[in-house]
């Protein structure tokens, strides 16, 4: 058994990282390699003494001595200093644990086709020390943690063992001691390298976890490549840090897949940065649906729902909402739902060919897991006109909904029960596209359907396009 983690979830090509490893081995070695179009081995360690170390709890740093739930001490990971190349392209890293024997031999065979793993991976992104890229990719790193066992088995009240994370966070009278609302960075998992808390929410579409990078975000990365998109990357921890400095070199933000957990600190970030003239693209769904609030430097907890915080809720931000969209797990409900065209004579049509009526991503239900949407008048949809939000959920007026996708034939949704595929623009001439569905990523990798193809390199081209 072997599990680790990059203690800088984002270190600056030209820095280093500390990586934490524990092993049974008495050895070990590290491959580095860099998720693009497929994996590229970018260096590799020698052999690394091994050492063993327990599973801390949720929200300890690791990294450092703590104690458990009985009062035993829970010895800190053991260090490893790597230096990362300064000539390393920004984008996402995983370093591959490869346990050893005592004769300097290999003991495991890791799978090194695949970032994904339930050990032996550590997730990592790398940051360019001067920014050159017109698009900034972000990673999900709090919605994984969020969702993140770290290693271990799910809580079990009776022997109070175990691990949680927000999801099976166990009732105070069920642990031993008092505990913190919040989990940590600092510990396996968050993004690979772990087993999520839904790994049981299978997808009927693809085996890997949901919560997971390979599962989206490396779906969307390897098609940038290939596609010949130029972009650097962080993740919402860097955005949290950073704000508006760390947005300000960027043409447009993009976010894939699940990203679900926002700060304060991150949505004002990006809410300014539109208001400025900068673009955000939403390739995702069930965006900004948490609140969360950072308890220290490395220890995060959720507070609330966005649309139940004091302020405006996550439709003024993102133009839609996980309240009026929904969910599908697993496949309880096999139906597909396409996205239904309106307004196809919109620039984010462009090439597509389609018309007002047409219906695409339906053969790969591109309106699938999670999905948002804008509350709009349902007489106009089943009369076949076209809608528009009413604002009474807080999404903008002036959200022009360029597709729908109807989950009640379906037999599933909240509120409205329709994804809404669309954008805004700020009077400083700030653009916010949603595609309003997690699952887009996915049937774009496919390259099964030309519109979703075409919609995603026309809203891309023209958001990263410099201001005339």
């Amino acid at each position: 058994m072997i599990l680790g983690y990059v203690e800088q979830p984002s270190p600056v090509a030209g820095d280093a990282l500390t990586l934490r490893v524990a092993t049974d081995a008495p050895r070990f070695r590290v491959e580095i390699h860099r998720c693009g179009d497929g994996l590229e081995l970018v260096d590799r360690t020698g052999w690394l003494p091994g050492s063993d170390a327990p599973l801390h709890l949720p929200w300890h740093d690791w990294g450092v001595p703590n104690t458990g739930l009985r009062g035993e001490p829970l010895a800190p990971w053991p260090a490893h200093r790597l230096a990362v190349g300064a000539g390393w392209r920004s984008g996402v890293y995983v370093a591959v644990l490869v346990e050893g024997d005592d004769t300097g031999h290999d003991r495991t065979a890791p799978d090194r086709t695949t970032p994904d793993g339930r050990e032996g991976r550590a997730l990592f992104v790398l940051r360019p020390r001067t920014p050159t890229a017109p698009i900034l990719y972000k990673l999900p790193l709090l919605t994984y943690h969020a969702y993140n066992l770290a290693g271990g088995e799910p809580y079990d009240a009776a022997r109070q063992t175990g691990q949680w994370c927000f999801y099976n966070v166990p009732r105070a009278r069920e642990v031993p001691i008092p505990f913190p609302p919040g989990v940590g960075l600092h510990r396996p998992g968050g993004g690979t390298g772990a087993t999520p808390y839904d790994v049981f929410n299978t997808d009927p579409f693809d085996p890997s976890p949901r919560q997971t990078f390979v599962h989206w975000d490396a779906k969307f990365v390897a098609w940038m490549e290939r596609a010949g998109y130029e972009a650097d990357y962080c993740t919402d921890v860097d955005l949290h840090r950073g704000g508006q400095d760390l947005l300000a070199p960027y043409r447009v933000l993009v976010s894939v897949g699940h990203d679900e957990y926002w700060s304060d600190a991150m949505r004002d970030a990006v809410e300014a940065y539109v208001e400025g003239g900068g673009n955000v693209a939403f390739f995702s769904g069930n965006t900004s649906w948490w609140r969360v609030v950072f308890d220290d430097a490395l220890t995060f907890s959720r507070r609330q729902f966005w649309h139940e915080a004091a302020g405006p809720p996550e439709n003024a931000f993102v133009g839609v909402s996980f309240r009026n969209g929904g969910e599908r797990d697993r496949d309880d409900h096999p139906v597909p739902v396409g996205y239904r065209v309106q307004h196809a004579d919109h620039w984010v049509y462009t090439g597509t060919g389609v018309r007002d009526g047409d219906v695409f991503g339906e053969r790969g239900y591109v309106v699938g897991y999670e999905c948002d949407g804008a509350e709009f008048d349902r007489a106009d949809l089943e009369a076949g006109r076209a809608v528009t939000p009413t604002g009474a959920d807080g999404s903008p007026k002036d959200f022009t909904i360029l597709a729908v996708g109807d989950t009640r034939p379906s037999g599933w949704g909240f509120g409205n029960a329709a994804a809404t595929l669309g954008l805004f623009t700020r009077p400083g001439g700030g653009t916010v596209f949603t595609a309003s569905t997690a699952d887009w990523a996915r049937v774009l990798a496919n390259g099964d359907d030309p519109v979703v193809d075409r919609v995603t390199r026309t809203v891309l081209d023209r958001l990263s396009r410099a201001a005339s």
